[in-house]
């Protein structure tokens, strides 16, 4: 489940230069040019959403060896060279040269890859949002690249609201809402059974840990 917050312009218009969307990563070549620790933040998250990374950099970080010693990201110890990008789906360009990092958006962009070029919006053609994270509910910030640090407080403040519990309250909701699709055939009896477990004090339940409570809930809400 995800939620993206995009700016609005002055006159309340959506300014979107970027189209939302999430990519499934799974089995894809995705190449970090770069070894420092802005190059090791993107493996991880790239490593977490299932793509397969390389890394393109003479030095990396301690976590990045740590992580090429366990098999999970190989690691082309050298500089960046023209040819490096064939077959990649995503690339990114995190390093602190400007040559080699326009070096890798002329060629992702050759080869139609996905790119982004670290501090430089005009050399990519996606960009990362600020990203909550709680289990299977990501919600997503952007401000379209105008002004990074908005949608850092942004995310801190919604941080705040969606607290870790969250993501145990989806897998909840994931297993009942499974459970009245098994039961009941009929859509709109579905959404009011979901519906009703949504606006029930569930959450609280779960919040304070309240087991057996839950449960009886649960059995309130799927009755029909």
């Amino acid at each position: 489940m995800s939620v993206i917050c995009m700016a609005s312009g002055a006159e309340g218009s959506l300014v979107m230069k970027y189209y939302p969307i999430y990519l499934n990563l799974k089995g894809r070549k995705c190449v970090v040019v770069g070894g420092g620790t802005v190059a090791e933040r993107k493996v991880i998250s790239l490593v977490e959403a299932g793509g397969e990374v390389e890394v393109i950099s003479p030095e990396i970080t301690p976590k990045l060896a740590e992580m090429k010693s366990r098999g999970v990201t190989p690691h082309v110890e050298r500089e960046y060279r023209p040819g490096d990008l064939k077959g990649a789906f995503l690339v990114v360009g995190a390093t602190d040269d400007s040559r080699i990092n326009s070096s890798v958006f002329r060629e992702a962009s050759s080869v139609n890859a996905l790119v982004n070029i670290v501090d430089s919006p005009e050399d990519c053609n996606f960009i990362v949002p600020s990203v909550v994270r709680r289990g299977d509910l990501l919600i997503s910030i952007s401000t379209s690249g105008s002004c990074p640090a908005l949608a850092k407080k942004v995310r801190e403040d919604l941080e705040k609201t969606y607290g870790p519990e969250y993501a145990d309250f989806l897998k909840l909701l994931k297993e009942f809402r499974n459970e009245v699709v098994r039961r009941v055939k009929d859509p709109e009896q579905r959404k009011r059974a979901l519906r009703r477990l949504l606006d029930s004090d569930a959450l609280e339940l779960l919040r304070a840990g309240e087991t057996e409570l839950l449960e009886e809930r649960i059995k309130e809400c799927m009755s029909l």
